[in-house]
């Protein structure tokens, strides 16, 4: 099959962080696809004017799903829809947030692949996570590769993306004539994103930038937004033309694992801040800390700040290699650390002044 032939794309969350952008990359590069977007909200109006079909629906309905497909045959489709928890959120252990999560993550990207697969479309790129091998957190993962196992994650979001991959990449839907990849991209940074990079920024208003848990020799995986968009295009390139890429799992990284508390330092430089000192704080006095101040949080109902899981987090070594996605999807960061870190530090201060003016 050609890329020069009218392909109908469809992607899900059309109107998130990863989605949106996405969908302005396929139609900068495939101006001649008609691009069409599912999600629970509608795009942008300046978006909207330039796709085919904008269907709105909550993926965690299987009815709405089939309804918002009904009389739509894409060619492909590139299912980034799901829900990441964030802050407090990230390692709580509630069921209710479980529940959540689960319910968006894979029941809903089931909803999508069975609706898929029903209106007769057979290439479908779902968009795990890094989190899928990591969120354990009880391992370092040094330069892994897609050779790890699934079923060690315990986070809610890692655990929520495991199993819904496993479901995409199933023998039983391969058999049917399924051709989906998986990609799993670590964390991502860019000028519009509204979760990591706020997180970071406010440990220079909560006094927190002094403090180095551990030794600070973990390396750790960030990434641009456009390079997993980069990635995302590529894979679906694959899928309708040499197919090599279906069956398949890929790590998705900007290549440049860097030092975590390096990292931190570098964010908080781009707002004008340096630490006049850092004090390396024991691991087992940052557990106890972290572990009573938990205990307080959950007696006053308030969320937590500090807690066991993102001390863990902070300490250990994570990063992949990026060779088997290079070989098959000729995958390349397209924007380097540094300046992907600047791009989204500068977005940043456009958010804070936006929300000033409103203030």
């Amino acid at each position: 099959m050609s890329l020069e032939h009218e392909h109908k794309i469809l992607v899900t969350g059309g109107s998130g962080f990863l989605g949106r952008s996405v969908i302005r990359m396929l139609l900068e590069r495939h101006p001649h696809w008609k691009i069409s977007t599912l999600d629970i909200r509608p795009p942008e109006q300046h978006v909207d004017v330039q796709l085919d079909r904008v269907m709105l629906a909550d993926i965690r309905s299987e009815r709405r799903v089939k309804a918002a497909f009904g009389g739509y045959h894409p060619d492909l489709v590139i299912h980034t829809a799901g829900v990441v928890p964030a802050r407090a959120f990230r390692y709580s252990t509630r069921d209710a947030d479980w529940q959540h999560v689960k319910a968006v993550n894979y029941d809903g990207t089931r909803n999508v692949l069975l609706a898929t697969m029903a209106s007769g479309c057979s290439r479908f790129v779902y968009t795990s996570s890094v989190t899928a091998i990591i969120d354990d957190l009880d391992n370092d993962y040094h330069y892994m590769d897609e050779s790890v196992p699934l079923g060690l994650a315990k986070l809610h979001y890692g655990k929520s993306k495991g199993m819904a991959e496993t479901f995409v990449m199933s023998p039983e839907h391969a058999e049917k004539g399924l051709k989906a990849c998986a990609l799993r991209p670590c964390t991502n940074l860019g000028p519009d994103d509204t979760q990591v990079i706020s997180l970071l920024h406010d440990c220079i208003a909560k006094g927190e930038t002094n403090f180095i848990v551990g030794d600070g020799n973990n390396l750790y995986d960030w990434m641009y937004i456009d390079n997993a968009v980069h990635a995302h295009i590529l894979a679906a390139e694959n899928l309708l033309t040499t197919e090599t890429a279906a069956g398949e799992a890929f790590f998705i990284t900007n290549q440049e694992p860097a030092y975590f508390w390096d990292f931190l330092m570098f964010v908080w430089a781009q707002f004008g801040h340096r630490p006049a000192f850092q004090v390396h704080v024991p691991v087992a006095l940052a557990m106890v800390v972290a572990f009573l101040l938990e205990w307080v949080s959950w007696a006053l109902g308030l969320p937590t700040t500090l807690d066991t899981g993102s001390v863990k987090d902070g300490i250990r070594t994570q990063y992949a290699s990026n060779e088997k996605a290079i070989h098959i999807l000729g995958y390349r960061p397209i924007v380097g650390l540094s300046e992907g870190v600047v791009r989204t530090c500068e977005g940043y201060k456009r958010q804070l002044a936006a929300k000033a003016r409103r203030e």
